[in-house]
């Protein structure tokens, strides 16, 4: 695995990384964990001193198909990268394009203009409901954001 690699958690990762489930050791999961989409594995190898053998391990993960290192594997077109936050905007225009239809644009500009931590989503989808009610209809808009943030994890 070359040490300038950036990795990125793949959907199924992110979900194994979110669980509790016992699908990977403990060892794998700190390793998963801070596979983050912006630290470069030569980074993660000197940061990381709680996961043994830790290039091995991210070698186990990509196998798994739990990392990868090509964004583009990663569904959708997100201007800003950024490991989990990443992904949870993905999914977000991905649920904006699945409410909204062809209204989405706006709404999904709001979503990648946001910082991918929960906190700034959440902040995002309470701004694209009032777009929504303000341009659709109130309906939409609260289906918009119940869904949105059971996807954001609040």
């Amino acid at each position: 695995m070359r040490p300038d690699l950036i990795l990125f958690r793949t959907a199924k990762g992110e979900e194994i990384a979110h669980s509790h489930s016992h699908e990977i050791s403990a060892n794998h999961r700190r390793a998963l964990l801070v596979v983050d989409g912006k630290t470069s594995v030569a980074n993660i190898a000197r940061k990381v001193f709680w996961v043994s053998d830790v290039v091995a391990v991210l070698k186990e993960l990509y196998a798994l198909e739990l990392i990868h290192d090509d964004i583009s594997t990663i569904q959708g077109e997100v201007s800003q990268t950024g490991g989990a936050g990443l992904l949870l905007k993905v999914k977000l225009a991905n649920l904006a394009r699945e409410v909204l239809g062809n209204n989405a644009n706006r709404v999904i500009k709001k979503i990648e203009d946001a910082d991918g931590t929960p906190e700034a989503l959440d902040d995002a989808l309470l701004a694209c409901r009032k777009l929504i009610k303000l341009t659709i209809n109130d309906e939409l808009a609260d289906i918009f954001l119940q869904r949105g943030r059971t996807l954001i994890g609040k």
